[in-house]
């Protein structure tokens, strides 16, 4: 028996590299995992450890939404843990971010979201709980001049998250939130292969692996964390505390 054994986990963004990761801890854990991305989801699932589904998932779709959680229930039976990590990044300031990649990242990163809470809770009511982590970030945290849309998603997230929590307590329903710091993926590095964000100067002097932050996400997923609810967890390498040298 390991922790989440006979629990079904759906994870979006399955594609990317946190969401490998993530994927990847969840089956070693034990979960009957469901691999939601907008492409490859079948191929990862059948990679991965263990029961594993693949979905086909637009996050900012309705109708895939539904779609992706009958799937789920049909093979497992229900939802029991919801990790909404994907989303959408496109560099951009308050006066040059062009409108339609302005909705295309609130679409995906705020409204995403919300549709899964909303997807999933009438399954997870039928089980009795459940558990929903929203993968954040500093950007939610602190200011970041040239991702403004990306910023404003991940600031309104945290919102969404604290209403989504209150509302749904009464359901043993919890609903929590990881802020990750600086993760080595391609996404945190320029053209030349350069950092983006530097990190030489920070508390914890690199960037996270994926598979760092998917021990914390699966601990605020888990049991362990079930005095949780409405709460973030920064995993940011003391990126917040500012440069220290």
């Amino acid at each position: 028996m390991t922790e989440f054994t006979g629990k079904t986990v759906l994870i979006t963004g399955a594609a990317g590299a946190l969401g490998r990761a993530l994927v990847d801890a969840f089956a070693k854990a034990g979960a009957n995992t469901v691999v939601a991305a907008r492409r490859n989801s079948e191929q990862i699932a059948a990679e991965t450890a263990g029961e594993a589904l693949g979905v086909a998932l637009d996050v900012t779709s309705e109708n895939a939404w539904a779609d992706a959680v009958s799937a789920t229930e049909a093979r497992f039976g229900g939802v029991d843990v919801l990790i909404n990590n994907a989303a959408y990044l496109q560099v951009g300031t308050a006066e040059s971010i062009a409108i339609d990649e302005w909705r295309k990242v609130i679409d995906t990163n705020l409204t995403g979201a919300l549709l899964g809470i909303r997807a999933v809770v009438p399954s997870m009511r039928s089980r009795g709980g459940g558990s929903i982590v929203n993968i954040n970030s500093i950007a939610g945290l602190a200011a970041a001049p040239g991702l403004i849309a990306y910023s404003s998603s991940k600031w309104a997230l945290r919102g969404l998250m604290r209403a989504a929590a209150a509302e749904l307590a009464p359901d043993n329903i919890r609903v929590n939130a990881v802020h990750p710091g600086i993760i080595d993926t391609p996404l945190a590095y320029g053209p030349d292969g350069s950092e983006l964000v530097p990190t030489s100067s920070f508390a914890i002097p690199r960037q996270a692996s994926p598979d760092e932050i998917t021990e914390f996400v699966t601990f605020v997923a888990s049991d362990r964390a079930s005095f949780a609810t409405g709460a973030e967890l920064v995993v940011d390498g003391g990126f917040t505390l500012g440069p220290i040298k």
